[in-house]
């Protein structure tokens, strides 16, 4: 479920950015990188490195796979606000 959650945190991290670059003549990538930075899973790609290290290779694609889910729904999330902008 963690997935999910990250698309909609993305979709209204770059709405709100929208709205934003509209009304205070902001750059839209100031305010759209800084939140997404935070949300990456960072402890998901360490957990695969260790698995991988202490030779637990399911483990280690799992935790590689979330990472990976995560990622791309963070990047769907940001390119559903950029679609939903477009004028």
């Amino acid at each position: 479920m963690l997935a999910p959650a990250a698309f909609f945190a993305a979709l209204a991290i770059g709405l709100a950015a929208l709205i934003a670059e509209l009304r205070f003549a902001v750059p839209r990538m100031a305010l759209i990188v800084p939140p997404i930075l935070i949300i990456v899973p960072g402890i998901y790609a360490f957990e695969a490195i260790v698995y991988v290290n202490l030779g637990s290779m399911l483990d280690a694609l799992q935790a590689f796979a979330v990472c990976s889910f995560v990622i791309g729904a963070l990047a769907m999330g940001l390119a559903t606000a950029r679609l939903l902008s477009s004028q």
